[in-house]
């Protein structure tokens, strides 16, 4: 049959035909787990309690814990294969286990302790402890990785510095089990910045191996290997580039939960549909970036668990002070006023998520709504853009990465309410590189973001990324009495005073209008009714495998 004949035929049952087809040639691609036949995969691995299928969009990419910024499938997995000292404590919260975002409790270490002064952190590691190769995990290797991140000056080296560690010298070692991180002053930072995979420790025996002249950090090898350094509850055994990835339960793992699950599947489905057909079948387990039209009905599917939780993920209209129109505070409110922000709400993301209220997200300490004035009123916006000189209006060009299908949908229903008011949007879709690149460089006049979740659950830490530093103030805001504040608060552990700063801080902001505070998405997953365990970690949202086991068949 050709396509042409297909083409002939209803949308409904072209749309049938298609995803039929490519449902097939997803699980075509399941055979050859030790020859087990496609039509067999629900009745074996996805039916073993022991083993777990996981759908995914995307595959990894760079697996060397100081390179992998921005890439959250690769995040997710060394969160599973790497530890490092401190970790979020896991709560119940109203019946939901959580990892709680301002709560922490050592990992690697046994203990820890701060000195009077809170400015020197003593950690005692647990004895015994081996990476996966049976190497031990001891002071000198947690000071061979700390190391390693300052001489690299990444990510990882800026955030612990941030939290005033200043560099390699500023931890020390005491026998073999004590690691001392010294602070140059008192701040609450330094937990916060440092429960996440780029404080990954790592095995100094295994990155010596591979260490070169033209390449002194060992990236090549560790950015598409784990091996035998890992030490958390996984490993990964194998990677299949374009294809799949397995992670197989670490038996040198001997603190926290032993994984239940020894063995985990992960499949590279790109098409959102045809994932979503799998884990109606039961061919997997999980599945990950489902539709939200698809998760409305999942909800009624008896054989599906939907995890529906609140997040502190930022979506905003970003819009550039230093270039006109929008340099003109009045034109920033105008366009705050003409968002259409309950539609978008209930048409983009089928009502999961939550109005965006302030600069300082809900579930983040201090957050307040008291100074959220823009709620949708074309005649205010109006009348803003008259006053701002525009009564005819202007035309703009709403910039959205290609592959974002929330940012493309909420663009036209931008465009729509913009046009109501005189301003005329044109839609850019960028190539994701393309909009990164220009995104980094702060040349984006008026473009569309949803990728931001402060690991960090710290008012100051959010706002010093997103309005004051070089890096990440992508809508060039330069308000020097918000600058003041945040740099004054940043490193204090005065809390009244720090709460009282972050009101006023957000006070400002919302007048200024820099962005247009769209929406927190929630946090949506869905697996099958026999997974049991999940605990939500809504500082990064990334699955702790190690809590989830299998129940019936």
């Amino acid at each position: 049959m050709s396509f042409l004949q297909i083409t002939r035929w209803s949308r409904s049952t072209r749309v049938a035909l298609l995803g039929a087809a490519a449902i097939l040639i997803a699980l075509a691609a399941f055979d050859g787990w030790g020859g087990t036949p496609a039509h067999a995969v629900s009745a074996s691995a996805a039916a073993s309690n022991s083993t777990l299928i996981v759908a995914e969009p995307n595959d990894m990419q760079n697996l060397d814990p100081t390179l992998s910024s921005a890439d959250e499938t690769t995040q997710e997995m060394l969160t599973n294969v790497y530890s490092w000292l401190v970790n979020y404590k896991v709560e119940n919260d109203k019946g939901q286990m959580i990892g709680a975002p301002n709560s922490f409790v050592p990992s690697l270490a046994r203990s820890m302790s701060w000195n009077h002064s809170h400015t020197v952190l003593t950690f005692n590691l647990r004895h015994n402890l081996k990476f996966a190769d049976g190497d031990p995990i001891d002071a000198a290797a947690v000071k061979y990785t700390y190391n390693r991140v300052y001489k690299q000056a990444g990510v990882t080296a800026g955030l612990i510095s941030m939290a005033a560690v200043k560099n390699q010298n500023s931890i020390t070692t005491s026998g073999r089990y004590t690691v001392k991180f010294h602070m140059t002053t008192a701040n609450g930072l330094l937990f916060g910045n440092m429960a996440q995979f780029g404080n990954s420790i790592l095995d100094p025996a295994i990155v010596k191996d591979h260490l070169t002249k033209s390449d002194p950090y060992a990236h090549g090898w560790l950015g598409s290997h784990v091996g035998g350094t890992a030490q958390g509850p996984y490993e990964l055994s194998s990677w299949t580039p374009g294809s799949e990835w397995i992670l197989t339960a670490n038996p040198n793992y001997n603190y926290g939960p032993a994984p239940k699950i020894k063995k985990i599947i992960f499949k590279v489905i790109p098409d959102p549909s045809t994932r979503y057909e799998l884990l109606q079948s039961g061919a997997v387990d999980m599945a990950y970036g489902l539709p939200l039209k698809d998760i409305k009905a999942a909800q009624s599917n008896a054989a599906i668990k939907v995890v529906n939780e609140p997040s502190r993920q930022i979506v905003f209209l970003g819009m550039n002070s230093k270039v006109k129109p929008f340099d003109n505070v009045k034109v920033r409110q105008a366009i705050d006023y003409a968002v259409p922000y309950k539609t978008i709400i209930q048409q983009v993301l089928d009502g999961y998520g939550e109005q965006m209220t302030s600069p300082v997200p809900v579930g983040t300490p201090t957050h307040t709504d008291r100074f959220d004035v823009y709620k949708t009123n074309i005649s205010k916006a109006k009348a803003l853009l008259k006053q701002a000189g525009y009564a005819s209006g202007f035309s703009a060009t709403l910039d959205v990465s290609s592959g974002n299908e929330e940012g493309q949908e909420t663009a036209i229903w931008v465009q729509q309410s913009l046009k109501q008011i005189g301003i005329k949007v044109t839609i850019d879709q960028l190539p994701g590189a393309t909009y990164t690149a220009k995104l980094q460089k702060h040349q984006l006049p008026f473009f569309f973001f949803n990728n931001w979740i402060s690991i960090n659950n710290d008012p100051f830490y959010h706002l010093y990324w997103m309005f004051d530093s070089a890096c990440c103030d992508y809508a060039n805001y330069d308000n020097p009495t918000v600058k003041k504040l945040i740099n004054k608060n940043l490193l204090s552990s005065n809390a009244a005073s720090r709460a009282r700063a972050s009101v006023e801080v957000q006070k400002l902001i919302m007048h200024d209008a820099p962005w247009a505070f769209l929406y927190q998405p929630n946090w949506v997953l869905a697996m099958r009714s026999n997974v049991k365990g999940y605990v939500y970690f809504p500082a990064d949202t990334f699955t702790r495998y190690q809590y989830l086991y299998k129940t019936g068949s």
